[in-house]
This record gives C-alpha cells, sequence and structure tokens, in this order.
C-alpha cells in the first residue's frame, strides 16, 4: 500500500494567492484556501482527494495544510497535518507524520522503505484511473524518485489553451506534472537541495542551473535528452530517479491563473470536453 501526502495550503501569514481573489469574486464569498476553490459546487481538494482514495493501491493519506475544522467529509479518512511552510517543508511535515517518530529516526537509511505518493490539491481534473496509471509505472521502474511528466502534444491536445509551461529537450517538449512518488531517505538526504530545487520548480533553467553546469548547458543549446537529466539529477541526489512520461494530460492541468480556473469549471460542469 502506497501512503499519501496531499499539498494543501500554505502557513498562516504566507503571502496571498492572486487566484484567491479571483475566486472570491467569481464565487461572491471569501476564499481562505486554494484547496477550498468550488470548481462545479465542490471544493477542488475534494476531487484530488477522491480520486486518490478511490486506488486499491492507496493506504494512509495525509493533508497538509487544512484542518478537520474545515468539516471536509471524504469516502476515506484523511489525516490532517499543519503547514510548516515552503512546499518542500510541507512535503516533509507530511512524511514525519505518515512515518511516526520512531520510524521517522530509522527511515534515513532506509533505502528499500516503500515510496511515498505526493500531489497538489490543485488538479481537480484527476481521476483515479490516472492515479492507478502512474503508480502502477512507478512501481514497474526500480527508482527512488518518480516525476510525473506529461508531452506538449499530450497536453494542448486535451487542454488546448491551457498555458502550460514546457521544458525543450532534444526528445521533446514536456510540462512538470503534479503527482510524484519518493521514498523517504531521499527526502531526509537532500533536504537542501530539494528546497530550492521546488522553490525553483516554475523556471526550468533554475533547475538546470541548480542540476548542475553540464545540466544547464546541454538545457540551453536543447540538446538534453530525458536520460541525461534522469542521470544527472540520479548522480546529484545520490538516488535513482526516474521520469514517468504520462499519457494523461489531467496530471498537468494545476490551477494557478483565472483562466485556467474558467477551463476545470467547464470541463467539470459538463459544457466542455
Amino acid at each position: 500500500m502506497i501512503d499519501t501526502v496531499i499539498l494543501a495550503g500554505k502557513p498562516p501569514g504566507a503571502q496571498r494567492d492572486p487566484l484567491l481573489e479571483y475566486a472570491s469574486v467569481r464565487g461572491a464569498g471569501e476564499v481562505r484556501n486554494k484547496a477550498l476553490i468550488r470548481v462545479a459546487g465542490r471544493e477542488m481538494i475534494r476531487y484530488v482527494v477522491e480520486a486518490i482514495a478511490g486506488s486499491s493501491r492507496v493506504g494512509r493519506m495525509a493533508i497538509v495544510g487544512l484542518s478537520p475544522e474545515e468539516r471536509l467529509d471524504f469516502s476515506r479518512p484523511a489525516e490532517y497535518v499543519p503547514a510548516r511552510g515552503a512546499m518542500f517543508d510541507n512535503i516533509l511535515a507530511g512524511v514525519d507524520h505518515l512515518l511516526g517518530s520512531t520510524e521517522a529516526l530509522a527511515y534515513l537509511h532506509n533505502a528499500a522503505a516503500a515510496p511515498i505518493l505526493v500531489a497538489s490539491a490543485d488538479i481537480p481534473l484527476l481521476t483515479t484511473e490516472v492515479v492507478d496509471c502512474f503508480i502502477e509505472a512507478c512501481l514497474a521502474v526500480e527508482a527512488d524518485l518518480y516525476y510525473s511528466v506529461v508531452e506538449r502534444s499530450v497536453m494542448e491536445g486535451r487542454f488546448p489553451g491551457a498555458g502550460r509551461t514546457f521544458v525543450h529537450l532534444r526528445d521533446g517538449s514536456f510540462a512538470g506534472g503534479d503527482m510524484f512518488m519518493i521514498r523517504p531517505f531521499v527526502v531526509k538526504a537532500n533536504g537542501q537541495l530539494f528546497r530550492e530545487l521546488s522553490a525553483s520548480r516554475k523556471s526550468a533553467w533554475q533547475m538546470a542551473r541548480l542540476l548542475g553546469l553540464g545540466m544547464l548547458v546541454r538545457f540551453l543549446t536543447r540538446s538534453l535528452t530525458v536520460a541525461q537529466a534522469e542521470r544527472q539529477a540520479s548522480q546529484i541526489l545520490g538516488c535513482r530517479g526516474k521520469a514517468i512520461i504520462s499519457p494523461y494530460a489531467e496530471l498537468g492541468m494545476d490551477v494557478d491563473k483565472p483562466h485556467q480556473l474558467e477551463l476545470v469549471c467547464r470541463i467539470l460542469e459538463g459544457g466542455d470536453q
């Protein structure tokens, strides 16, 4: 069974997301958390949790950034974990919660520990089929870090005008997905680098720079391949990294901007497929 961390918010005092202002006006009421933006009558996070909960592969679910006071009832129990700060710190909060204090001391050196699934709460088009497909693709390969990507023709064919950002490699152009799997020891062993990578996740150039001069040069000249990126990342992180190229554009259809919110609303309300 694969335990799951769902990233659902920032701590009090964090900079307010402009999307919340738009969603508050759109819904005629204040929205305090991006995960609680209503899409077709339901909170955005509900679609994500129910898609994950429907998988027979999934065990416990830890939601980081919401509290039980939000009174969201799901089809399966979810555990609530306070947000710690930036994205990586919230991932770490969820991992620590799932493993518990005793295991947390031991997992740093346990390379055989089961991987943990991590997903953001802003991909409301996620389905259980997509979750199962991603988990099965990961478990079919021996690795420690699995990162979902979607090829440009798949992304734009399914969601034209979505405005995704693509990384241009020799093999093609890819958008990063909002779901990955990682073994706990990788999180603990590479804390500072992961903080920097997660902070730079919207900039492929910055991520390539962090992973070394060779990666940066090949990236800038568009000569970098997926396999080369995997090898370089694996070497720097001290683990086995694998890009999972998904046939499902839903993994990359996160809601960051007003037009993306309108797009998913149209789909889920049945006005667009």
